[in-house]
């Protein structure tokens, strides 16, 4: 059994910051205060003047996605390399079926590739794409298999809405049968309307696109799908959201008693919609779009006030030559960005450092909350003795400069390119085993497991 001890550090624990060893046999937390240094093969870390924290769990990624024409650029082994040299110890990405194809069959194919190549631990949301009566029996089967979230676009993109009806009732089915239904929010009618008059009126470049799906059609459709919620009697995730009166919105339904997770993103937290304005404005290209300063800034309220409760990075890399080749035009342009590379430092960097946010607040919408709404705690999340040693060690007063040449993201741009970032991670552990040692990835592909998970904790 291998053993490990993380000496002289101070730990983030749900109680808050200590100073203490962290203890590790085998696969799990052994132990957290003084221990001995002397037993035979025993691996030392020495974290004087470091950071120990559970691992990150990253609970919105996409690899290996197939989408606008394109195929996003990292797999399942680039990607969770990417994760681990990040301190993300867990990740979920999404299945996505074809309309007619079952969730469990999607699940399946997924994992095939996943449990082949990933570095880490991961799991899946199950999308639905398409409304019927077969989808309630198909839901029961995903969570048979240990797949408990189910994801639902609102808007029509790619061809994956389920309109009003369909969300309804995936949210019944949730609620009865302690899923977890998340909402890409945007008033679908309304997006689709602007882009066709803006392509209609010749307004099809990159600058123009916020203006096709402007806040307030987010705004409304949080609003909507919270009343789903509330009437459904099923407690609701919004995924990514980009926007001041979103965020308003939600504060709101929260205050009033809805049962609501809140998610949003680095690039919302860090990025404004005036990258979009520059001469690669379409590397800039996601979905909700990129926002002005205002919503910048009162997503970090969000934050600050506990109305956000994750930070998921929606890691959707396209490489560069995909992104130019909707020529300029925003309706042709693959949507996403790579975010998950150096998320944990960039929002150390700009919250703790920058904001003066309380560790202890970054660590749980980035580590324990993530764990704890996605039914990975307390194996995941957490320093408790049993729990899965998932463990990262950074060092808070380190400064560096993101290169994308030197990151483990096939993707081969960066949208911090030359950004200084603080909190450099020197060990990421998973389940005991040291996966990333401060200068390269040690784990072998393909030694990541499939998370089963359980309902969400709203449900215990």
């Amino acid at each position: 059994m291998n053993r490990i001890l993380i000496k002289g550090g101070r730990a983030v624990t749900e109680e808050g910051l200590v100073n203490s060893d962290v203890l590790i046999e085998g696969e799990k937390i052994a132990g957290i205060g003084p221990a001995r240094e002397d037993v035979p093969g025993t691996l030392l870390i020495d974290a004087t003047g470091k950071i120990v924290m559970p691992g990150i769990v990253d609970p919105h990624v996409h690899f290996e996605l197939s989408a606008y024409n394109s195929l996003s650029a990292d797999d399942f082994y680039s990607g969770s390399c990417a994760a681990a040299a990040s301190g993300i110890t867990a990740f979920i990405d999404f299945a996505i079926p074809a309309r007619e194809q079952k969730l469990k069959d999607r699940i399946l194919e997924k994992n095939e590739s996943a449990s082949a190549q990933s570095v880490i631990d991961y799991s899946f949301h199950a999308q639905i794409v398409g409304w019927g009566s077969e989808r309630a029996a198909q839901m029961k089967d995903a969570m048979d298999m240990g797949v408990t979230s189910f994801k639902v676009f609102m808007p029509a993109t790619e061809g994956w809405g389920i309109g009003d009806a369909g969300l309804y009732e995936a949210l019944k089915i949730s609620g009865e049968i302690k899923g977890l239904v998340m909402v890409h929010a945007e008033n679908g009618e309304l997006t689709g309307h602007f882009t066709r008059m803006m392509e209609e009126a010749g307004r099809t470049s990159i600058k123009d696109y916020p203006g096709s799906r402007p806040a307030f059609t987010e705004k409304e459709a949080v609003s909507r799908a919270g009343i789903f919620a509330a009437e459904a009697g099923a407690p609701l995730y919004v995924c990514h959201v980009s926007s001041a009166g979103a965020v308003s919105e939600l504060s709101r339904l929260k205050r009033e008693g809805s049962d609501i997770f809140v998610e949003t993103c680095p690039q919302y937290l860090l990025l404004t919609e005036d990258f979009l304005k520059g001469p690669r404005g379409y590397l800039f290209m996601c979905c909700p779009p990129l926002r002005k300063e205002r919503d910048r800034c009162e997503l970090w309220r969000g934050i600050m006030e506990e109305t956000v409760d994750a930070v998921g990075s929606d890691h959707c890399p396209f490489a560069a030559d995909r992104k130019r080749s909707g020529g300029e035009n925003f309706i042709k342009t693959p949507m996403g960005l790579p975010a998950m590379e150096n998320s944990f430092s960039l929002i150390f960097t700009e919250g703790v450092l920058k904001r003066h946010i309380d560790l202890m607040q970054i660590y749980r919408i980035m580590s324990l909350n993530p764990a704890k709404i996605f039914g990975l705690y307390p194996r995941k999340g957490t320093l408790k003795e049993g729990s899965d040693a998932d463990i990262v060690v950074f060092d808070p007063d380190s400064r560096k400069k993101i290169r994308t040449r030197d990151l483990y993201s096939a993707c081969d741009w960066s949208p911090y390119e030359n950004t200084r970032i603080s909190a450099g991670i020197l060990w990421t552990i998973s389940r005991g085993e040291v996966v990333y040692d401060g200068s390269r990835v040690l784990a072998a592909k393909g030694r990541g497991r499939f998370l089963q998970r359980e309902p969400s904790y709203y449900y215990q």
